[in-house]
């Protein structure tokens, strides 16, 4: 009698492949005790509506083999009208509308497919999860570039991923990928949007050119000693037989002097090379700001002074013509440091 009913409405209209829809609603076991018949029956109606399944005769049973509370709702395809319902095959609604229907009832949310026990999963939903686990652990490896290292690592894991191509010679393109493991396969749809041939190329590219950006910026170039192939400088580790501290290291990479005994060392962007001078650079150029009153290159000594009180603007340049031998990021500091107690410098400071 059942099955007639689901049947009824596609005799209004010639055949169509899979006339009868198959849904399962499972809940955590957090909430069994709300669970009760008429509650579920509930969220089951509420679900077919808000997924538009309506108009068409649909039977909702309620299973108990398994620790979760769970039913399964099996419709007709073809509603009342002769019309075929399509909107079940919409995972991104069927995802909202869960979400939607799970906070409205404050209910547990539901694990995810990462964390689902797969030894309690049956058939194709098993190898469904399954696939998806195994793929997502493929992808946190970031040595994982390009399709032929993905689907090498998949067959390790004993699964098989597949890329099919339509069109020909020029016109030929990716599209899409088959997951098959065991005798279930899958588009790349029902597996995950990140394991589509878009995403995944966009994945690897972004992965290869960052690989490449790592590469450039730690060789250094063979024709020039003082930088790396992408052209920013290699910190040096000493001069004249003096430890360059770390601190330094960092100043001189973003293009800031340096102080190491009685030598101003400063890396010219221009150059490429490494200037040293028994002169304050500082002291003598714009592009150093070491005149308080000029704009320069360092952002955080012309923020240092920028931020500063016009009776402090004052103070610093009395002070830093005291101290010309200090470098920029050495008079910040000492200014900071001397006069930061007993005077109110700004917020920043």
């Amino acid at each position: 009698m059942a099955t007639s009913d689901v049947e009824r409405p596609t005799l209004t209209r010639s055949k169509i492949k899979d006339p009868c829809g198959h849904i399962s609603l499972g809940f955590s076991p957090k909430d069994s005790d709300r669970m009760t018949d008429d509650f579920m029956l509930e969220i089951a109606h509420e679900y077919m509506e808000k997924m538009g399944i309506t108009d068409t005769s649909y039977i909702i049973v309620r299973h108990t083999d398994k620790e979760h509370p769970h039913c399964h709702i099996m419709f007709s395809r073809v509603n009342y009208n002769g019309k075929i319902i399509k909107t079940v095959t919409n995972h991104y609604r069927n995802k909202a509308v869960c979400a939607d229907i799970t906070k409205r009832h404050n209910l547990t949310m539901g694990t995810d497919s990462l964390n689902l026990d797969t030894s309690k999963l049956r058939g194709s939903e098993r190898s469904r999860v399954e696939i998806i686990q195994a793929a997502t652990e493929v992808l946190r490896d970031a040595s994982i570039s390009d399709w032929p290292a993905f689907r090498d690592a998949l067959a390790r894991r004993g699964i098989t991923a597949t890329a099919l191509f339509s069109g020909e010679g020029d016109e030929r393109k990716l599209k899409t990928i088959i997951y098959k493991k065991g005798r279930h396969s899958f588009v790349a749809s029902k597996i995950g949007k990140s394991f589509t041939p878009a995403t995944l190329a966009r994945k690897f590219k972004f992965r290869s050119e960052q690989t490449e950006r790592q590469r450039m910026s730690t060789t250094p170039d063979p024709a020039n000693r003082w930088v790396y192939l992408d052209g920013t400088p290699i910190a040096p580790t000493e001069f004249g037989g003096v430890q360059i501290t770390p601190e330094q290291q960092q100043d001189y990479i973003k293009g800031r002097t340096i102080r190491v005994n009685n030598a101003y060392i400063r890396f010219d962007y221009k150059t490429k090379q490494p200037q040293v001078s028994r002169h304050n650079p500082d002291m003598f150029s714009d592009r150093g700001c070491g005149l308080p009153l000029s704009p320069g290159a360092d952002p955080e000594y012309a923020a240092f002074y920028g931020e500063l009180s016009e009776q402090f603007r004052q103070e610093f340049r009395r002070f830093r013509k005291r101290h010309p031998l200090l470098t920029n990021s050495e008079a910040m500091q000492m200014f900071k440091a001397n006069y930061g107690k007993s005077h109110r410098l700004g917020h920043s400071l």
